[in-house]
């Protein structure tokens, strides 16, 4: 069965909530393992982050007359966030935060680039396209500015 190109966009889009949703989950379980007071205050930006991120994504969903899917109390989560949490978990409580970090900006590429994938769909609303573009540059904004932080620290 082929899917009309709306329901396309709003498949996407739900990935894209569904991914917001789990990479929120993951900072807010590094914040509560890190012990340093600098790293749970920079998890808890980040949750707080992607948690207006999945807001703002469910009104444009909204506004497409779909509902929007609820990810809370998920008791599946997907194969990446697996993958991510595997890798994340052990450096949390080692002093290395170059790999850290690291891994932060690889689950920061990760986004960006499901951002990109719904980007590239046609007719997508002004609204959700100016937001969508928003959000993916602010990622890379915020990983750059971590790159750079890393280069200057080493």
């Amino acid at each position: 069965m082929k899917l009309k190109h709306s329901e396309k966009v709003i498949v996407k889009a739900n990935n894209l909530l569904k991914m917001n949703h789990e990479v929120e989950k993951i900072y807010i379980d590094a914040h509560d393992i890190v012990d340093d007071e600098k790293l749970k205050s920079f998890f808890r930006e980040l949750a707080f982050e992607r948690n207006e991120f999945s807001k703002a994504l469910q009104r444009e969903t909204i506004k497409l007359g779909e509902v929007p899917q609820s990810f809370e109390g998920l008791n599946k989560l997907s194969r990446a966030y697996h993958i991510i949490w595997k890798n994340l978990r052990p450096l949390l409580k080692q002093d290395n935060s170059p790999e850290l970090l690291d891994q932060i900006c690889s689950i920061k590429e990760w986004s960006i680039d499901n951002y990109n994938n719904l980007l590239q769909e046609f007719n997508l609303s002004l609204s959700l396209c100016k937001l969508l573009v928003e959000q993916r540059d602010l990622l890379h904004s915020k990983m750059n500015r971590i790159k750079v932080n890393e280069a200057l620290t080493v």
